[in-house]
């Protein structure tokens, strides 16, 4: 997601560069809001180089990346004697849910991407126009802007994540399913 960094970085130095566009009277706490799209960046994208940060990119890759109910269930049963009819019943159930998952999830991770790419757009909008037309900032639509902006990442993370913690539920369910059906 190279492009995703590109674009948050390009929105941070336009942002810095209308604080000082001639002819206008900006306010001086509009010099450190651009940190704020930095920080909206660090929420939708993780921490560069850090776990969280590469499950996010490979999720927004492939959604198949999340989508791990089927590698559990052949984890789970790798060396272990079960019943073959109860066997293929649980692997049809897996991959019924797995294919049930699939839609939500596709639709998850467009959101997210169009979440990321919309976020940076309040402030450079309200920052664009308050420079373009008005010639002076107004800072409650400022502010406003950057907390929108704060806002959509931080439900986009929280979308993800109650993502993450459902298909683990499942995980966990699977695991506890192999292991009753075991002999």
């Amino acid at each position: 997601m190279k492009k995703l960094t590109v674009y948050y970085l390009v929105a941070t130095a336009i942002l810095f560069i209308l604080n000082f566009a001639e002819g206008t009277y900006t306010q001086p706490i509009f010099f450190f809001l651009p940190l704020v799209i930095v920080f909206d960046y660090l929420i939708i994208m993780g921490v560069p180089g850090g776990g969280r940060s590469k499950k996010i990119s490979a999720f927004l890759e492939d959604v198949h990346s999340v989508l791990t109910l089927t590698d559990t269930f052949n984890e789970s049963t790798k060396g272990k004697i079960i019943d073959s009819e109860n066997l293929k019943k649980l692997k049809e159930v897996v991959l019924s849910l797995e294919e049930k998952l699939r839609k939500p999830s596709e639709l998850q991770r467009k959101l997210y991407i169009f979440s990321a790419y919309a976020a940076p757009l309040f402030p450079l909008a309200v920052m664009l126009s308050s420079v373009l037309v008005q010639r002076r900032t107004e800072v409650a639509a400022g502010i406003f802007s950057y907390c929108a902006s704060g806002i959509i990442v931080a439900l986009s993370r929280k979308a993800f994540s109650s993502l993450e913690k459902t298909i683990q539920k499942l995980n966990n369910e699977i695991r506890k399913a192999v292991d009753d059906i075991t002999l």
